[in-house]
């Protein structure tokens, strides 16, 4: 990440803390407020300041949001290592059946639950990995390490490639995780190192699987990566 790419992202963060602060109080009061007018026009005749009701957890909530979101620009800056994107296109999994679990019809399961089983056997115990679950995109699976957030793994289903329709196109991902909630942001621990070691196994497994493969750098800007167009082979 660039000096100016985490000066921005600091930005963003003090920002988001009065204006999600904002939106958490005001708007809602000010909804009810004009709602009790509305159903009571004497309640109109009554000067309310709500400011002034409101200032001490304005600044509190707005304090808060702000603190989290800079630590998180701040310790996700410090991920040494850009992540990756994994492209393949495969008629390996034609038969998977698991678009029929999947609500939005993406199959990919066979394709994460065989991942999950080959870093079970090259981790052991180090890691505790979870079952396959379904997503809008796909499917994907959490991976745990005491002391640290975990990881997802996603596999994500695009449909037929352009290239070669008997083929279908999935994007596999290792993707840090930051919690939503800013209390949680504030003692959030990025393992970045497991993140690269989880990449280094998937990249050996696809090629153990006999299924070539393309890869795009993915920097973190909370809350969504940013993908570069530069592929690597």
């Amino acid at each position: 990440m660039t000096r100016g790419q985490l000066i921005w992202n600091i930005l963003l963060g003090v920002i988001s803390g009065p204006t999600l602060a904002a939106l958490i109080l005001l708007v809602p009061f000010g909804v009810l407020t004009g709602v009790s007018a509305a159903l009571d026009p004497s309640l109109a005749m009554y000067e309310f300041t709500p400011e002034q009701e409101l200032l001490v957890p304005f600044i509190l909530i707005a304090g808060l949001i702000s603190a989290a979101n800079v630590r998180l620009a701040v310790v996700m800056s410090r991920d040494k290592r850009a992540g990756r994107i994994f492209e393949i296109a495969t008629d390996a999994y034609a038969g998977d059946p698991s678009g029929e679990e999947n609500m939005h019809g993406h199959p990919g399961k066979q394709l994460a639950e065989e991942f999950a089983r080959y870093l079970g056997e090259r981790e052991g115990d180090a890691l505790q990995i979870g079952d396959a679950e379904g997503e809008d995109y796909g499917w994907g699976f959490w991976i745990g390490e005491k002391g640290f957030s975990p990881l997802w793994v996603a596999v994500a289903h695009f449909g037929p490639s352009e290239q070669d329709e008997t083929k279908d196109d999935y994007v596999l991902a290792v993707t840090l995780e930051p919690p939503v909630t800013p209390w949680r942001r504030l003692v959030y621990k990025p393992d970045f190192a497991l993140r690269d070691r989880v990449e280094d196994h998937l990249a050996e497994f696809l090629a153990w699987s006999g299924l070539r493969y393309a890869t795009e750098a993915e920097d973190w800007v909370d809350p969504e990566p940013k993908t570069h167009p530069a592929a690597r082979f």
